[in-house]
């Protein structure tokens, strides 16, 4: 056994033993070689024979003793070195160790059973400390860390429990519970499917398994219905999806966020701006104020949205966010600038984050209704309208030239000095780059 020759070792003893199945030394010397594999359940049973065949070897006992503690069986180590004490034997110290633990475990089931978590959780800790290897004690504590919603160490400790014993389907479903909850649903239906090898109609994880597929149809039906403009039925089942699970915060608030921006899209909003705040609250902080701020800004809200932006500002503690709040402020105060004077996205009635597509519609629907030959009565005002709507188009149309307008820069010449010059018929001409109407 010295040149780490184990199998041969386990199979020499291994003969011996059925050579004289009694003899409690053969037993024991399995036991020294699983032990220096590491294979501590099956050191255990071999001491356990060998007790058995000698119950008042101390030795014996002591080894024993060791194993059940450090597998976190502290209760039946205790047996062993009372067994030891009634014979007369000096006082053990390991003793005063194992009768720790086991009053520590005591004190967890009971935490436990009165859902006192965080006691639980203080007890699991401190007899977890006397061990080496406690599967059981692992469990309890994935278990009290899921209800401690501390869902990462659930994934560990449920992790460890497989890593020891690898067809533990109660160690699966909590892996898979675990990661739900953290919204990482295919490493939740990975976990819930391997269980589900083991026990095809475990309850648990069939449950878990299908409320997952169920969330699955309905959000990818939700965000179809949301890239369709159908923006009504998109919020009715995005709020049918976070009462599936009630509390599921990390899954809940991005719902949230779409649902703002959906009311945001129908105009309705008072509605955004309350989803964005609720978003906040239960969810990452900066993350809501950003988005209030975004929807205030689509909402023309421009002081409010600067405030919500500042606040997130404040509050912020990531490094990555600090860019892009300081871009939106500026955004954010360059409209309220242009809202004061001459604003182009309204003129032609269109978002800020219009592409050229749309601005282009909406420049012909625009220049349209205020071309002066279809307003007879008002051409003046008319010629007025019409004239602005050519010169929204110009800045709005022209990628250089809108960014100096978002930037809140000038965008013509002596722009300050007068009334901008412009051809408000140039976009009609036959032959021009962009198209003609035949009025």
């Amino acid at each position: 056994m010295s040149e780490h020759r184990y199998d041969d070792a386990i199979s020499y003893y291994g003969e011996a033993v059925k050579i004289e199945p009694e003899n409690s030394t053969n037993y024991f010397k399995l036991f020294r070689v699983h032990q220096r594999m590491r294979r501590q359940k099956d050191a255990l049973i071999d001491l356990s024979k060998a007790i058995k065949y000698d119950p008042d070897r101390h030795e014996y006992r002591k080894q024993r003793a060791k194993i059940l503690v450090s597998i976190g069986r502290c209760s039946d180590a205790i047996f062993d070195y009372e067994h030891i004490s009634e014979s007369g034997s000096e006082p053990i110290p390991e003793a005063r160790i194992a009768e720790e633990c086991k009053d520590q475990i005591i004190a967890a089931e009971n935490f436990y059973e009165r859902g006192d978590w965080q006691n639980a959780l203080n007890f699991l800790n401190s007899a977890i400390g006397h061990t080496d290897q406690a599967p059981e004690l692992y469990m309890q504590r994935a278990k009290v860390a899921l209800e401690l919603m501390d869902y990462y160490s659930t994934v560990s400790d449920a992790g460890r429990v497989i890593k020891i014993d690898s067809n533990n389907i109660e160690a699966y479903q909590l892996r898979g519970d675990a990661y739900f909850w953290l919204g990482e649903h295919e490493m939740s239906k990975n976990h819930y499917r391997e269980a589900l090898r083991f026990d095809p109609e475990h309850e648990g994880c069939k449950n878990g398994h299908r409320l997952i597929k169920k969330i699955e149809k309905k959000a990818k039906k939700a965000d179809a219905a949301a890239d369709n403009g159908n923006h009504k039925d998109a919020i009715a089942m995005w709020t049918e999806l976070i009462n599936y699970v009630d509390g599921h915060q990390i899954y809940e608030t991005p719902i949230l966020h779409k649902i703002a921006k959906s009311h945001s899209e129908l105009g309705e909003h008072e509605e955004a701006y309350s989803m964005a705040k609720h978003a906040a609250e239960v969810g990452d902080r900066v993350e809501g104020l950003i988005l209030l701020g975004d929807l205030q800004l689509a909402g023309e809200m421009y002081q409010d949205s600067i405030r919500s932006y500042r606040e997130a500002e404040d509050e912020n503690e990531n490094d990555g966010n600090s860019r892009t709040i300081q871009e939106k402020i500026q955004a954010a105060e360059t409209a309220l600038k242009q809202s004061k004077t001459k604003n182009y996205y309204k003129i032609l009635e269109v978002k800020r984050n219009a592409d050229l597509k749309e601005i282009k519609k909406a420049y012909k629907k625009m220049a349209l209704q205020w071309h002066p030959d279809k307003n007879v009565e008002n051409q003046e005002e008319a010629s007025s309208k019409f004239q602005e709507v050519a010169e929204a188009y110009e800045v709005l149309s022209d990628d250089e030239m809108r960014g100096r307008y978002d930037r809140g820069e000038d965008v013509f010449e002596n722009q300050g000095g007068g009334q901008r010059q412009h051809n408000p018929f140039s976009h009609f001409q036959q032959g021009g780059q962009h198209f003609r109407f035949h009025m």
